[in-house]
């Protein structure tokens, strides 16, 4: 009887192995090269999931590095194959070069302590980033096991703080221009930061009403109709009246992107976050009590704060937000001490005679 190996169907357009009994697809096609290695990888792997590794085939020895490299060759493909969105690349690729940074790239990733990780874990994501890397090493069977799965991933952060009004016109007026522009945009929409980042001239709509439509974003792949599904982002008069005066100085091409850093180059997270430690240095923006830092997210959370105390519904506030559930809305309401001592005075207040 022949061994089990991986064999590309035709009729799934797809490689596939039905050792254990069950069909399993180990890649998507075409059949080729890049394909077939792929699908090897996944077929070692199954099999050693299987219980039954493939005779005269052991798991090599991969380095911390090798693997991070593997693992980043394989995003790579799945993003020009349209099934990985670049963002989340980018996203891996920065945590795990921190990692590496962290615990050394040069040594066997199966030698990664669980005490190692518990040092080096400070939020959520750095955890969750380092553990993808590690299970995808054994899916694949490069790996025998996952060296850390005993470290639980920390509680996701969830932010409070929100800015005063005076603190707001003094991070403006001392922002670059640049970076003006685009914490007014997250204000004026209360988007978020990835997706004012994406915004191109194309996407903005003038009529019936100002807004920018995307139908690629966030939170699509967790709606019903995903399918058809569009990200409407409101633009108010103030905003529309920037837009207006950013178009008449460039001329933009439909494809440019709306909001430009210093260097007339698409702004990057990592641009960002370097443009906002710098505005904090300026005007001492320092950490609040829970040691929160002043970060681009921040405006989103004071927009959102403000809609809601200006009567906002809940319903409402999630659409511009991008939210698929009012659930999550509640989050990002965090109303302010004078807010609610105005609401308690109105509650208490005795009805005019």
């Amino acid at each position: 009887m022949r061994r089990p190996h991986p064999r590309f169907d035709e009729a799934r357009n797809a490689w596939i192995t039905r050792a254990g009994g069950k069909l399993k697809i180990l890649a998507k096609g075409p059949k080729n090269s890049d394909t077939e290695s792929a699908a090897w990888d996944a077929f070692y792997g199954h099999m050693v999931n299987l219980g039954n590794p493939v005779e005269d085939s052991t798991i090599p020895v991969v380095t911390l590095g090798q693997l991070a490299d593997k693992f980043g060759e394989w995003m790579v493909r799945e993003v020009a194959a349209g099934r990985l969105k670049q963002r989340t690349l980018d996203y891996y690729h920065e945590f795990v070069q921190k990692f590496l940074d962290a615990v050394g790239g040069n040594r066997p990733a199966l030698s990664i302590k669980p005490l190692e990780v518990e040092m080096y874990k400070t939020t959520w994501h750095s955890l969750q980033s380092v553990h993808r890397l590690l299970n995808w090493g054994v899916k694949m069977g490069l790996l025998s096991e996952n060296p850390i799965r005993s470290v639980k991933l920390p509680e996701p952060g969830q932010r409070q703080r929100i800015l005063t009004p005076i603190e707001t016109a003094k991070a403006l007026r001392a922002a670059r221009p640049s970076f003006r522009q685009f914490l007014l945009a997250m204000r004026h929409t209360i988007a978020r930061p990835q997706e004012i980042r994406v915004l191109r001239w194309r996407h903005l709509m003038l009529k019936p009403t100002p807004v920018f439509v995307l139908r690629d974003f966030k939170a699509k792949n967790r709606r019903k109709d995903r399918q058809n599904a569009v990200r409407l982002i409101a633009v108010d008069d103030r905003l529309l009246r920037l837009l207006n005066r950013l178009a008449r100085n460039r001329k933009p091409a439909p494809d440019d992107f709306v909001f430009l850093d210093s260097h007339n180059n698409p702004w990057t997270s990592n641009s960002l976050r370097c443009c906002m430690r710098r505005l904090r240095d300026k005007v001492r923006f320092k950490p609040d009590e829970n040691g929160e830092q002043v970060v681009c997210y921040t405006m989103r959370h004071t927009s959102a704060t403000r809609a809601c105390a200006r009567g906002v519904r809940d319903r409402v506030l999630a659409e511009l937000m991008g939210q698929t559930n009012t659930e999550t809305t509640q989050r990002y309401l965090h109303l302010q001490a004078d807010h609610l001592a105005e609401a308690i005075r109105r509650a208490n207040c005795r009805k005019a005679q």
